[in-house]
């Protein structure tokens, strides 16, 4: 376990989607931080008030969960509490588009999407297969930083290789396995792992880093489970194993 994020035990408010909101809250468990899923509009502020971090997640977006996420993410602005976007689809259609970018211009701490969604979010053709990635999106990582910089946000890209920074600051990670790709809710899940270490008082980028990397070296280690079932399994019991020890690899890259 963590132990920054076990002191702490941040409440982590998500506004997820409902293929993965169970996933999403396990995981949240699994590194020592509290869950929320509270999308009433009558509530909702009031939950940000009492989180330490926000996710929101558009993968399942109707009006109603627009409406709640639009009030959450003005009122955790309004009381610097950090925001985790996760632009699920970004590109496939136009609402999940234009309404990724109201929510990037309302201000979002970290932006974390494969690169179809950012590319589509950068302006460019992003190509995106419903809310799955086109195998040969290129990045521009130059346009990236200047997307990072204007927003004030940190952009983590997902891939075979991980692409992370703030405008200035980056970093590439090269850890994983495909089989990640062969579950629902692994990106869904860093999400919730990157707002947990944010919850924790980590900085935008140590938390972008430290989560995106805490999902990859977990799914290595998973990775020589038979089944997607046993996969599952084991990349719960990997990720809720894991220690600073683990850590400390990309730790010192970040210091």
């Amino acid at each position: 376990m963590f132990t920054t994020i076990l002191e702490h035990k941040p409440l982590i408010h998500h506004l997820t989607n409902t293929v993965t909101i169970n996933d999403c809250a396990n995981v949240t468990l699994a590194v020592g931080a509290s869950p929320v899923m509270a999308e009433d509009i009558r509530e909702v502020e009031e939950m940000v008030r009492l989180a330490q971090a926000l996710v929101l997640n558009i993968g399942t977006i109707d009006a109603d969960m627009q409406a709640a996420q639009r009030l959450a993410v003005r009122e955790a602005g309004r009381l610097n509490v950090p925001i985790v976007l996760d632009p699920v689809g970004a590109g496939a259609t136009t609402l999940r588009t234009a309404f990724s970018k109201e929510l990037i211009d309302l201000g979002c701490t970290v932006i974390k999407g494969n690169a179809s969604e950012i590319k589509t979010l950068l302006g460019e053709d992003g190509r995106t297969k419903g809310v799955d990635a086109a195998g040969d999106a290129i990045m521009d990582r130059e346009s990236i930083r200047v997307f990072a910089r204007k927003h004030k946000s940190v952009l983590v890209v997902t891939g075979p290789n991980d692409y992370i920074t703030d405008g200035t600051r980056e970093m590439e990670l090269h850890v994983g396995t495909p089989r990640l790709g062969d579950i629902t809710g692994t990106g869904c899940m860093t999400a919730s792992l990157i707002a947990s270490f944010l919850g924790a008082g980590y900085t935008a980028f140590e938390a972008a880093v430290h989560g995106t990397f805490v999902m990859g070296k977990a799914g290595e280690q998973a990775t020589s489970a038979q089944g997607l079932g046993d996969f599952k399994r084991e990349l719960f019991n990997a990720i809720s194993l894991m220690t600073e020890q683990d850590l400390v690899e990309v730790t010192e890259r970040v210091n």
